[in-house]
């Protein structure tokens, strides 16, 4: 750790010899202090429970005597509640850390030494109460997204009750997207109007999902190569085909080229590498095509050949980075945010239905997005339990604007 600079220190604690001390050599204890002293650092936090009041003046109409009341605050409702500190903490252990119910209350609990406990029933009622803040967020965003020229997305099974359903993202480097639904299927990504929204200078990174490919939609498709090549290792553990390995190690041969390139500066291969790369790319795509088709394995051969067969017929939108450097070459980004998702189900149990479930979902949509813009998520929990959330167009400012 790097040392705070001076004008950071706010504490500070000497340690000086006690009465009973002596030299450690010869045993005197007449020491004299040299005005010298070696530093230590420590950097820690302090919990200070807040109870405070709040004073609403009154005031007497010196013409008709009525009694006039200074503004209340609507997030003071009631005689005594909890502050946004309190609950923005509470929605981050729910929604980031994916802390269970049961559990936030015991570690505020333990955090101020049992002078702040809330219920179970009032934790439980912070998400749905955060998720109707965050309407018109959810709505604005959305707009927003659909303007992105490069868009990934994914999505995952998680289970509601006894019931399995899915939770899809959508977004890129500065926005992220949640949505749930009852079932995974091309109705849900219908219904959430972000796909059909685009135009044909969209671009959508993807793991290969057929859905992307229906007719109404107008945007290019990309597949990820890192899906790919997981697909490619399987096969040729399963077959042992060496070619299938070869097509693998092209690929990230390749990747790893377009990364020194654009460290250099340069915004494309040469006309030459390209080339290169499409001749050996299809000669090794024979080779596969052959071997697959020689496979009687009713295990691995049906596997083998629909990998094969998918690089062949969708292999423009596999490799379209090579020729493009504006482009990305895996869904990594949206593996990544969905990862908590399935971690949560673990942790904290099964969302109670599809409903639940989407108020985790638009929760986690303004925390991610807020951080993917540099913005603390403890002061955009703060304003979003205040009454007052960060909108899309304080987030974004004109630089993010396509």
């Amino acid at each position: 750790m790097e040392k705070p600079e001076p004008e950071e220190i706010n504490e500070e604690v000497s340690h000086p010899l006690g009465d009973e001390a002596a030299c450690p050599t010869c045993g005197c204890g007449d020491l004299s202090f040299t005005g010298e002293y070696e530093e230590k650092y420590e950097i820690d936090i302090e919990i200070n429970v807040k109870k405070r009041l709040h004073k609403f003046w009154l005031y007497e109409c010196a013409n008709c005597g009525e009694i006039v009341r200074s503004g209340i605050d609507p997030s003071l409702r009631a005689e005594c509640q909890y502050g946004p500190a309190i609950q923005a903490f509470a929605l981050s252990l729910m929604n980031t850390t994916n802390a269970a119910i049961n559990k936030v209350p015991l570690l505020l609990s333990g955090m101020t030494d049992g002078d702040v406990h809330p219920s179970e029933g009032y934790i439980a009622k912070l998400q749905p109460r955060a998720a109707r803040g965050l309407r018109q967020f959810r709505e604005d965003l959305l707009k927003f997204l659909v303007t992105r020229p490069v868009l990934y997305w994914d999505d995952t099974v998680v289970m509601a009750d006894k019931s399995r359903i899915c939770l899809r993202f959508y977004g890129d480097e500065t926005v992220a997207y949640y949505v749930a639904h009852d079932k995974k299927d091309l109705d849900g990504v219908l219904s959430d109007g972000i796909l059909s929204a685009l135009t044909e200078m969209t671009k959508v990174m993807h793991d290969h999902n057929s859905i992307n490919y229906n007719s109404s939609f107008a945007f290019r498709n990309l597949e990820c190569n890192a899906h790919l090549q997981r697909d490619l290792q399987k096969s040729a553990d399963e077959t042992g085909h060496e070619v299938l390995l070869e097509i693998k190690q092209l690929i990230s041969d390749t990747i790893k080229d377009r990364h020194d390139c654009i460290l250099k500066g340069e915004e494309s291969f040469g006309e030459v590498y390209i080339e290169t790369f499409n001749k050996k790319m299809a000669k090794l795509l024979k080779k596969a095509e052959k071997e697959a088709a020689d496979n009687k394995s009713v295990y691995s051969g049906p596997f083998e050949r629909a990998v094969i067969a998918r690089i062949i017929n969708y292999r423009e939108n596999y490799f379209a980075w090579v020729e493009d450097f504006s482009l990305p070459t895996t869904n990594n980004l949206s593996e990544r945010a969905l990862r908590g998702v399935k971690t949560k189900m673990k942790v904290s149990g099964q969302f109670a239905s599809s409903e639940t479930a989407d108020n985790y979902a638009v929760i986690r949509t303004y925390i991610e997005t807020c951080r993917r813009n540099g913005i603390n998520e403890m002061t955009a929990l703060m304003r979003l339990c205040s009454g007052n959330p960060y909108t899309v167009e304080e987030i974004f400012s004109q630089k993010f604007q396509p």
